[in-house]
């Protein structure tokens, strides 16, 4: 039986009407061509996704070439880039080989080869193994069509036509060979032609616009718009308002069944149509941004110090990934507070997890403690290289074998369904079969190439996120692939989408030597002269409406006008009628001065203005149900602050238990600094510091900054930090070496640091954490370390406002009846903050005639008032809500009742959860 064979380079990715196929007819694109002859002559059976292994063989084949002569003419761009240019060079060679070029007995010929081509010539001689031509290189596009060409000199297929969509003259160059060896087979070879007949159409707006982009037409002459609506223009701001705009129309018209045609592999339009009802065209969504792909570009952190904690964040709080849920769950909180790993917080969260996990797999039988043991230790107990030098291949090649078979397990025990995971799984088995094609002496590899490896194999994976439904719009992504003539046709995204074209790759004296050999590339002007043909069919195979939708913003880039913009231009005056925007889609009262073309059309929908909501002034009050807020078992500073200052943050966060959802992230640079300060103090003061020099001071934070900075402040460690890391470290030095000299010419010792203080205020259980305690006979003086805010700090004691240190001294002395010293010691600035001097002599005190226990006292007696007065209001069911727009409000509700309270805050809270909750956000 004998069979017709339609074939179009993009029909691979879908044509319509997809109801012609019938018995007997086959279509191919591009590459379904070339697998369908393989079948037929028995040559299939090769595999797919080979071309990373045939890059790196060329690569290694230009290097041996290099060392042959170092001056070839690939030499720069080898060593800016090999993989790059071992790419660029192979697609060379290929085109060569699929031209006709034969590459391995050209040597042979009388005229001299051209420099660059002798040198691909001799390149793929490194490739022969012996005399019968069997070469090393792992076959690709190039030698399949090639074996194709030569089993059918001696092979007939049953084939009666081959219908070619494209204009067989622009076609590149193994087509026509093939096609030259089908014809003198007598098999017949004609030209597709799709496209409307113009001269036997009615004068419309679109067949004028036909006849124009054919020449057929005057140079020169222009034409007037009718507005029949044959021919229209959607101008939108971006694609998601054209989207909603074309399924609403598609809505309300349910007679209007046009055909699209959607260049981009982006799901806007689908999504709309699913928000109207409508049934969808179940798009591939493809994109690089697939959290499980991200995991290739992860999992090479774990092999390189210094540690980058902004990976290992990110892999940890993967929703897929090789490490079980709760456990990075754990591993994520650790680092975001402390970024590295060995931290005392580490190992205790960590340890505790599997002592809990021990004790649930007792009933529990499905917990597999050996398999998350193994999972953990894989990826944070190993051995890890510095990242200026080199990581050895096997222990590379490892992770992506790991990586390739969990997401190969993950893809059956998810029943098939997340199709990302088999995507991974293939490309980290490309990625170890690449490594494993290295040369024995490439058996260490540095950050950069191994960063270059994974970006070559890198690549979208395609998602269907939805099926296509009965009933969905025929659509195709190519306009050449109409292959009948639609009524109406939607081109949706119609803006500039194609290629960069550049000139020849070739030199004239290659191309002169190529022809001579009966070797025809295709030309510069061929490909172009194919693109034009192609740019053009959609207006052509129009028979009646063509709605051309242009969003100014698609995938939230600016887009480029389509080419076809121009010709639009040059082939009516009046060009402006056909196109419909913002300005002129608007409710029918709208005095726009334009005809609303789409409206003479389509029902359309109408646009409405949304009356604007007013949050209105932020109340002073609310009512609360005191009887349904939960009792707490003790209070912080923190929380009491709150209460006194910002009540409704106290009740909302530790009475109804409002708490925002977690971002994890690592903290702030401030935040890890202090952070990270205080931990060098808590145990620089464990040592005996008494006889500490400068010198000692020095040597111990050196010392203690390279064990303490990768567990605790990796972010400081890496690439581009060394001038925050030797700074910080300096202020560390000196701020250190400034309080061991408060502390030794005062005759204090250190009693404790990050000591747990505990008693009852009011009746009320409070604890809080003082960093350094220090003592001095029966004297005691509570140290609060704070990395800056040294004005801030300054402020608070001079108004009497230091609430944390009134609190940390009062707990400490509680049994004594006697109050401590207190100060606060900013080490960004190394500076001592305290009342008076009693503590620390040499210090410049804030006010020199502070009697400490009178302020103390008087302290101590307005944060008593102020909490009974909190509480009372509280369970009255009357909450405060004190912002800087209702300060006068409340001061004048309050009179005098606010002289017996601490003096309250005149500005809105600096950190407030709740901003959106009270109004303050509009």
């Amino acid at each position: 039986m004998y069979i017709n064979i339609y074939f179009g380079l993009n029909f691979d990715s879908g044509m319509q009407p997809t109801t012609s196929l019938k018995s007997g007819q086959v279509y191919v694109g591009k590459r379904t061509f070339l697998r369908w002859f393989e079948t037929q002559l028995g040559l299939d059976g090769h595999a797919e996704r080979i071309e990373h292994l045939r890059v790196e063989q060329y690569r290694q084949a230009l290097s041996r070439y290099k060392k042959i002569d170092p001056s070839v003419f690939y030499e720069k761009s080898f060593d800016a880039d090999q993989l790059a240019t071992a790419e660029n060079l192979l697609s060379r060679r290929d085109e060569l080989l699929l031209a006709g070029f034969d590459l391995k007995q050209v040597q042979n010929q009388a005229s001299p080869l051209p420099p660059r081509l002798k040198v691909i010539v001799d390149i793929e001689q490194l490739f022969l193994i012996d005399d019968t031509g069997k070469t090393k290189l792992v076959a690709g596009e190039a030698e399949r069509f090639e074996a194709v060409l030569q089993a059918l000199t001696y092979k007939k297929l049953p084939i009666q036509t081959l219908f070619v969509n494209e204009p067989i003259a622009f076609l590149p160059p193994q087509y026509k060979r093939l096609f030259d060896i089908l014809k003198q087979q007598n098999i017949v070879i004609e030209q597709l032609n799709n496209t409307v007949n113009t001269e036997t159409l009615a004068e419309t707006d679109l067949s004028i616009f036909k006849q124009f982009v054919e020449n057929k037409h005057p140079q020169g002459s222009q034409y007037q718009l009718k507005g029949d609506g044959s021919l229209l223009i959607l101008e939108a701001t971006n694609d998601i308002e054209a989207a909603a705009y074309i399924a609403k129309i598609l809505h309300k018209n349910p007679q209007f069944k046009p055909t699209f045609i959607i260049p981009d592999a982006s799901r806007v339009l689908d999504d709309a149509l699913i928000h109207n009802g409508l049934p969808t065209f179940g798009l591939l969504s493809t994109s690089l941004g697939r959290p499980t792909l991200q995991l290739l570009k992860l999992v090479t952190a774990f092999l390189w110090r210094p540690l980058d904690p902004h990976k290992i964040l990110e892999f940890v709080t993967m929703p897929s990934k090789p490490l079980d849920y709760e456990l990075a769950t754990i591993i994520g909180n650790v680092m975001s507070q402390c970024p590295g790993v060995g931290s005392d917080l580490w190992f205790a969260c960590v340890d505790q997890y599997f002592e809990k996990l021990q004790e649930k797999a007792v009933d529990d039988t499905s917990i597999n403690v050996g398999k998350i043991k193994h999972q953990f230790n894989f990826w944070f107990d190993r051995t890890t290289y510095n990242i200026a030098k080199t990581a050895p291949k096997d222990e590379i090649t490892g992770i992506f074998r790991y990586l390739k078979t969990w997401a190969s397990e993950e893809f059956e025990a998810s029943n098939s369904k997340n199709t990302s995971l088999i995507v991974l799984s293939e490309q980290a088995r490309r990625i170890e079969e690449f490594l494993n094609e290295l040369p024995v002496s490439d058996s260490f590899l540095t950050f950069l190439e191994l960063e270059r490896i994974i970006r070559t194999i890198y690549e979208p994976a395609p998602v269907q996120p939805n099926p296509i439904e009965i009933g969905h719009y025929p659509h195709v992504q190519h306009g050449d692939c109409l292959l009948e003539n639609p009524r109406e046709v939607i081109w949706w995204n119609w803006s500039d989408t194609e290629g960069v074209h550049f000139f020849s790759r070739w030199y004239k004296d290659e191309v002169i030597y190529l022809k001579n050999q009966n070797a025809h590339l295709q030309s510069p002007q061929d490909e172009n002269a194919l693109m034009l043909w192609s740019r053009i069919q959609p207006i052509l195979r129009t028979s009646e409406q063509l709605l051309l939708v242009y969003p100014q913003k698609a995938n939230g880039q600016a887009t480029i006008e389509h080419t076809l913009f121009s010709h639009l231009r040059a082939c009516f005056k009046n060009f402006d009628l056909i196109i419909q925007n913002e300005q002129n889609i608007l409710p029918k009262d709208a005095d726009t001065g334009k005809i609303d073309l789409m409206a003479q059309q389509f029902k359309m929908p109408k646009y409405i203005t949304l009356p604007y909501h007013r949050l209105g002034k932020t109340p002073s009050f609310i009512e609360v149900n005191s009887k349904r807020l939960t009792s707490r078992d003790y209070e912080t500073l923190t929380s009491l602050e709150s209460l006194f200052y910002y009540p409704h943050q106290w009740v909302f966060k530790h009475k109804a238990r409002l708490t925002k959802s977690p971002i994890l992230s690592i903290v702030k640079e401030n935040t890890l600094k202090g952070n990270l300060a205080h931990r060098f103090f808590e145990l620089a003061l464990k040592e005996n510091i008494i006889t500490w020099t400068r010198s000692d001071v020095d040597n111990w934070v050196n010392e203690k900054s390279k064990r303490l900075l990768p567990k605790e402040a990796a972010p400081l460690l890496m690439y581009g930090y060394e001038p925050e890391r030797a700074q910080f470290v300096s202020k560390i030095r000196y701020a250190l070496w400034t309080l061991i000299q408060h502390i030794q010419r005062n005759n204090w010792t250190v009693q404790a640091t990050e000591h747990e203080l505990t008693g009852i205020f009011t009746q009320t259980a409070v604890k809080g954490k003082a960093d350094i305690v220090l003592l001095r006979g029966h004297e005691r003086c509570v140290l609060d370390l704070k990395w800056s805010g040294h004005s801030y700090r300054e402020r608070l004691i001079k108004n009497e406002e230091d609430l944390q240190l009134v609190m940390y001294s009062r707990l400490l002395t509680v049994e004594e009846d006697d109050w401590a010293h207190t100060a606060y010691f900013i080490i960004e600035n190394a500076r001592l903050l305290a009342r008076n001097t009693a503590a620390f002599a040499e210090i410049k005190p804030i006010r020199t005639d502070a009697e400490a226990f009178v302020i103390n006292e008087t302290i101590w007696q307005k944060m008593v008032k102020t909490y009974e007065w909190r509480l009372k209001q509280v369970r009255a069911g009357r909450l405060e809500i004190r912002t800087a727009a209702n300060v006068k409000e409340l001061e004048e509700h309050y009179g005098d009742e606010l002289l017996d309270v601490l003096e309250m805050k005149k500005e809105d809270s600096r950190f407030d959860d709740y901003r959106t909750l009270i109004g303050l956000v509009k």
